[in-house]
């Protein structure tokens, strides 16, 4: 049974991991910091380790340069887990070794097939391969090579190239397109040439979906091409373009219908997740319960707070966010925490009916911004997405989204469910700890009459 270490200082995360990869036929055990994971690397004996690149102390990369000092681990299969999903993130973590990475929120899909890909359960060549003739650069590090493709498919490419490259090799790839438009790739490769004149076989690392499109759209007009030249029917040749053209639409049709089953399955198990009251973390059930299960599992005000802010970050994959809480006396919107300001930022109490907080206060209605959000907002009374927190009627506060992480350029359809039912889970929590907090202070206040009254 294969082993996975599964390395992240955020247990809730830690939980949704094991969730999507339980059930699977892998040992799973996990680590809360880079450092635990080093110290039991040697006991532990992992087949692979799924490592986040974010943690108090040591970070990610950091720790996988010190694993690829070891003999012993030096092609331990290692996969980075990254919030923000930037070029220089990215950059950072294949410069220190990994052999592949995946952005948060994390696709229970992807994770499954990297996974298994990298623990070697499915077959590196799975796309079709054509032969085709495009001038390359290659950057290795600080190196520079020109090279040229033998074959290329939507997930990796046979490369010649005179440069001497081993195995498991990180490399950015510039493929230069007949459009007149370059391609850039990030890229590992994974078969060394025993000559140059072999080529070396490169699988792509997480293409978007664009870049997998362009190169399918190329790969369409080779394969006529070749048919043209070797004498084939015109009509023929056409009709048989136009049924590659349809295949392809229908395997985008059927990766977003896989992607929707997807979603359909978290959205099942988010309205399960208002009727299970229960305190135990489920592996089997979907993110949103895990959450909403460790935010009623506490009723101290701080660790609620600090509980809103690890979903907010980890789930609905928010950057630059706010809590404000509502003070009955002054009748405004104050600042309590959140997470991607400067630490000049000043907070304004914010009147109900100022701005777009303020609106949202009033109202008791959710916002979210239209169009593209990838630009987020730096007008802390204008985020781009505002959810008010009630309970029973009575609103106790606003959750403000300034910024959403890179890969989350715009909402899907399930976010809103999410949103939503995240703002009712927030604001159960908030209250119930208020509550508690009221309770014991007049509990030790009688208490402190009692033993008065005693002595």
């Amino acid at each position: 049974m294969p082993k996975i270490l599964l390395v992240d200082d955020v247990d809730l995360f830690l939980e949704l991991e094991r969730s999507y990869l339980d059930g699977l036929g892998y040992d799973l055990v996990t680590a809360s910091s880079g450092e635990e994971a080093l110290k039991r690397l040697e006991k532990i004996a992992p087949d692979l380790l799924l490592l986040d690149y974010y943690m108090p102390g040591m970070d990610g990369d950091e720790v996988c340069r010190l694993i690829r000092k070891s003999q012993r681990w030096r092609h331990l299969p290692i996969l980075m887990v990254t919030a923000a999903g930037k070029p220089e993130e990215v950059q950072r973590c294949l410069d220190a070794g990994c052999d592949d990475y995946i952005c948060k929120p994390v696709n229970k899909q992807e994770l499954q097939e990297k996974v298994q890909r990298l623990l070697g359960a499915i077959k590196r060549r799975t796309a079709e391969r054509v032969a085709v003739q495009l001038p390359v650069q290659m950057r290795e590090g600080e190196r520079l090579h020109v090279a040229s493709t033998r074959d290329l498919s939507t997930t990796g490419v046979r490369l010649k190239s005179s440069a001497p490259l081993g195995e498991n090799t990180t490399v950015e790839i510039k493929l230069e397109l007949p459009d007149g438009k370059p391609l850039e790739l990030y890229g590992k490769i994974k078969r060394a040439p025993k000559q140059p004149e072999d080529g070396c076989g490169v699988y792509f690392l997480h293409p978007d979906p664009a870049s997998k499109e362009r190169i399918d759209r190329l790969l369409r007009q080779k394969k006529a091409e070749q048919r043209a030249q070797t004498g084939v029917d015109p009509q023929l040749n056409q009709r048989m373009l136009t049924l590659e053209e349809e295949c392809a639409k229908l395997r985008a049709a059927q990766d977003e219908a896989n992607l929707r089953i997807g979603e359909l399955e978290q959205e099942n198990l988010e309205f399960a997740n208002q009727l299970v009251q229960v305190e135990e973390v489920n592996n089997n059930l979907t993110n949103l319960y895990i959450a909403s299960s460790r935010l009623h599992s506490t009723l101290d005000r701080e660790e609620t707070l600090e509980i809103i802010k690890e979903v907010v970050i980890n789930f609905v994959g928010a950057e630059k966010f706010a809590v404000y809480l509502y003070n009955k006396s002054s009748s405004r919107l104050s600042f309590e925490t959140g997470e991607g300001f400067d630490e000049d930022d000043i907070f304004p109490e914010v009147s109900l009916g100022n701005g777009v907080l303020g609106k949202t206060a009033k109202s008791g209605e959710n916002y979210f911004q239209d169009g593209p959000l990838n630009e987020g907002s730096d007008d802390l009374l204008h985020p781009i997405v505002a959810i008010p927190l009630i309970i029973q009627g009575q609103m106790i506060g606003v959750l403000a989204i300034y910024r959403l992480f890179i890969q989350k350029e715009q909402l899907a359809s399930i976010d809103y469910q999410l949103f939503s039912m995240l703002g009712e889970h927030a604001a159960t929590a908030l209250f119930s700890s208020s509550l508690y907090a009221r309770s014991e202070r007049k509990r030790q206040t009688y208490q402190g009459f009692v033993d008065l009254l005693l002595k």
